[in-house]
């Protein structure tokens, strides 16, 4: 199984959708600077979310906690890589493929987990878990 690619993306997912589920109460479980951006958007709008201040905080956050998890990486296994396109792509589609799933991530999260009319539900974690 660790061989197989389809399962590093299922791990992925179980473990974001723990993460979720774990820390939704705490602080939305917001783990993405563009989910806090959407977010931000649709307080704006007039719907639920966040206020434009604690957005700048959260992205501020992620980014300083990706740097992190980026340096102890590096420290646990005393190597670092570099995410490029793979063989045969460029930056063109690796760009358009970064847009359209954070599309399709924020999308699902307004859906599940922000619209009136689908709260409460118990669904939302490993509906955004499985997004990716």
């Amino acid at each position: 199984l660790s061989a197989n690619a389809v399962w590093a993306g299922t791990s992925i997912a179980c473990v974001l959708m723990v993460a979720i589920y774990a820390l939704g109460g705490i602080s939305g479980a917001n783990f993405n600077p563009a989910v806090s951006v959407c977010l931000g958007v649709s307080k704006a709008m007039g719907g639920p979310g966040l206020e434009w201040r604690d957005v700048g905080m959260y992205c501020g956050v992620q980014i300083v906690a990706g740097i992190t998890a980026a340096l102890g990486y590096s420290l646990l296994f005393w190597e670092t890589f570099n995410l490029t396109p793979a063989a045969g792509f460029g930056w063109l589609e690796a760009g358009l493929c970064e847009i359209l799933y954070t599309f399709m991530l924020c999308f699902v999260v307004l859906n599940v987990a922000v619209a009136k009319n689908n709260s409460p539900n118990q669904f939302y974690g490993f509906a955004i878990g499985f997004v990716i």
